[in-house]
Formats: structure tokens, C-alpha cells, sequence
């Protein structure tokens, strides 16, 4: 399948929904997520979920990880729409968080990390195939940032629904994951 068509299926997908589905499927990938050795992660990148459009919730990951790695440096991304970069800021007492034209909460102030300093990055996607690679909403933000990490980052995904077979029109700019977190499934490419 192409990436426009996947990413119509897996909205849909994600649409259907109902509470109690949503809800079910997030605790089990945060039990999977809870699996992972973090124990050479200093710096790890969180996206925030943009809860209308059902993405996995990050926000269960992020209290577990401040009650359970304190250690553990967490920043998260500011999109800039006008040349598709990320920026990354810590999670501290000079972060301030708010919601952007497209409702996604994101730091509008605060500390910034630059990406060669970030470990894992937990990337949002809409599908994955099983060779690692990821459709998101289109606009490469995750593909330009990830190519800026050290050779050593970790990528891993996190979806709602398991793995397509292949995404056909893959091109240059896209990044493959590492792994992929799925309420069923921790997938290694």
C-alpha cells in the first residue's frame, strides 16, 4: 500500500474508536513500553499526544517515567511549520506548554535541547511496516529531525494498531525506526 492510502485506512482506524477501546489500547502499550531497558537513556524525546486525533497517550509514560527515572532528562518537540523543523525542549520549571494553531500541545518557552544530546526518541505515526519504516501526517517533521541525531539515537515508534506488510513509495528522506511499541508486539528492524 502507498502512504496516502494507509494513512486514510489507519485515521479511520483510529476514528472507530470508541473510549473504552482507546483507553484499553493505550494501557497495554504503556505496560509494553514499560518493558524497555532505559538504563542507558539520559535523554528522551516525547511527543505529545493530540488527543482528538486518538494518539497513543504519552502522558502515561511521561508521569511513570518522572515517578520511576527521575533521571531521565525529557524534552519535547516545537514544530515550525514555515521549514518543517523540530526543536526540542526540556521538561523543567521554565517550560511552558500550549496548544498551536493545529492543537498540538507543544512548548511555547522553556530550555532547549539540541538533538545530538537526546538518547530514544518515541515517534508518533499513524502506521508502520514491517521493515521499520512509518507513515505519519505527511510533512517529514520526524524524518528531518531524526536524520539530525547521533548515529547511536534509538527511534522507536509508537502505534495503536500493528505492523502494515510494506509501504511501497517510500523515498530518500524517509528514516526507518529501530523498533515499534504495539499493545501486542515490541517489533526490531
Amino acid at each position: 500500500m502507498e502512504k496516502g492510502e494507509i494513512r486514510t485506512l489507519f485515521t479511520e482506524k483510529r476514528n472507530q474508536l470508541n473510549q473504552i477501546e482507546y483507553d484499553d489500547l493505550c494501557q497495554k502499550l504503556f505496560h509494553r513500553f514499560q518493558q524497555l531497558d532505559l538504563s542507558e537513556v539520559k535523554c528522551l524525546h516525547l511527543f505529545l499526544p493530540i488527543t482528538k486525533r486518538r494518539e497513543p497517550d504519552t502522558l502515561l509514560i511521561r508521569d511513570w517515567l518522572k515517578t520511576n527515572h527521575p533521571e531521565i532528562k525529557i524534552v519535547y518537540p516545537k514544530t515550525n511549520f514555515a521549514d518543517h523543523s523540530m526543536q526540542s525542549f526540556v521538561d523543567d520549571e521554565n517550560l511552558v506548554l500550549e496548544n498551536n494553531g493545529y492543537d498540538i500541545p507543544e512548548p511555547i518557552s522553556g530550555n532547549q535541547v539540541k538533538a545530538d544530546e537526546i538518547d530514544l526518541i518515541l515517534i508518533p505515526l499513524l502506521a508502520f511496516d514491517k521493515c521499520g519504516y512509518r507513515v505519519g501526517y505527511g510533512k517529514g517533521f520526524y524524518d528531518r529531525f531524526m536524520a539530525q541525531c547521533r548515529p547511536d539515537t534509538q527511534f522507536i515508534g509508537l502505534s495503536l494498531f500493528e505492523a502494515v506488510g510494506r509501504i511501497e513509495d517510500l523515498d530518500e528522506f524517509d528514516m526507518p525506526m529501530h523498533s515499534c511499541i504495539t499493545p501486542n508486539y515490541l517489533y526490531k528492524f
